[in-house]
């Protein structure tokens, strides 16, 4: 890979970027006001997320804990309420416990030290560089995706890009464009050619403002970098969803045996086969449960796995949910608002809503 950053080709990747900036940048509510805090939480949220999904998030977010403190001392079920549907759960955790960490060791203020910053749960190099740069200014370039996929396109780089030593280098390439006041702009520009123009399908090269730059523009085979390895293959997963409904009210469990919906309220869910869910819901019930009908297959995708998901309606005898905590009653407009619940759960409750 080609590492001279200063050659007469590139001389000008900083000013024609930073150009386009200014004139294309989205207005986005976490850089109307870029306090570290605010560039935390939306660092954390768009996390394998799309910025058009994390808008409603964040603002709702920021509402209910606008600063460090109110996040530190809310519980983690209040947080994961107001993450419900956004997925990657695990993150919402994290920034709990990050701000409990902020709080208590650095006094309410997210450290400026890049080493400080990789002690706060949840954050990593990437998202350190993220805040440090864009929050305050210091000169980290960041490396994510979207940066990625821009570095291997102007390089043409025939490496695998998230090798440590390729990405190491990216990191020292992107540093030596970034002008040393201009890293907040810069590592923002860098972020919004990828998502706007840079684009990992048919990317808009002669809009591109740094295209004379770039070595996959001048070949005509940009859409080919940046090289990566096959994705994981999915893995299909077939589950049933139990629908008890008593009045307005829905049975629902919190999961503890499926990792990735971990702590969260859903509808009960088995495997098929041996009973499915009438078996166990009768075993943990201790009453009769009969299947009296289906719902529309749902589908739904969680990291690499690919869920069909059956809801079945029930009917079942008497029972009493004392002693079972992990089983409550909840109404539909309840989920998501009073209890955290995942994208999984609101997909059920709008076939319920639907009637199909």
């Amino acid at each position: 890979m080609n590492t001279q950053a200063t050659t007469s080709r590139e001389a000008g990747i900083s000013k024609a970027l930073l150009g386009w900036y200014r004139t294309n940048r989205r207005r986005l509510p976490w850089r109307e006001n870029p306090e570290p805090y605010r560039v935390w939480v939306s660092e954390i949220m768009l996390q394998q997320t799309r910025v058009e999904t994390v808008i409603p998030y964040f603002e709702r977010f920021l509402e209910r804990f606008p600063t460090v403190e109110a996040l530190a001392a809310a519980s983690e079920e209040e947080v994961l309420t107001l993450w419900s549907g956004l997925g990657y759960y695990r993150r919402a955790r994290s920034l709990l416990e990050g701000a409990k960490v902020v709080l208590e060791s650095h006094e309410g203020v997210f450290p400026r030290s890049y080493e400080a910053a990789l002690e706060i749960p949840g954050i990593g190099p990437y998202t350190a560089a993220a805040i440090l740069s864009i929050a305050y200014g210091e000169p980290y370039p960041v490396l994510d995706g979207n940066v990625e996929r821009v570095l291997a396109r102007i390089l043409r780089l025939k490496e695998n890009p998230r090798k440590t030593a390729v990405k190491k280098r990216l990191r020292e390439i992107a540093g030596s464009w970034m002008p040393p006041d201009q890293a907040s702009s810069f590592n923002q520009a860098m972020m919004e050619l990828g998502a706007l123009v840079c684009t990992p399908i048919s990317p808009d090269c002669p809009g591109c403002p740094v295209n004379k730059a770039c070595q996959g523009a001048e070949h005509g085979d940009a859409e080919k970098f940046p090289r990566l390895p096959r994705r994981r293959k999915t893995i299909a997963v077939e589950l049933e969803a139990g629908i008890v409904r008593r009045g307005d009210r829905f049975l629902l469990e919190r999961s503890e045996g499926f990792d990735y919906l971990e702590g969260l309220w859903l509808f009960p869910l088995a495997a098929p086969g041996d009973g499915g869910i009438e078996n166990r819901l009768a075993e943990i019930l201790g009453t009769k449960v009969e299947k009296t009908g289906e719902l529309k297959t749902v589908r739904h995708s969680i990291t690499f796995r690919r869920l069909g998901l059956q809801p079945c309606l029930l009917k079942t005898g008497r029972f009493s949910l004392k002693g079972k905590p992990a089983f409550r009653w909840a109404r539909l407009e309840e989920l998501g608002s009073v209890l955290p619940v995942s994208s999984l759960c609101l997909k059920i409750a709008d076939r319920l809503r639907e009637g199909t």
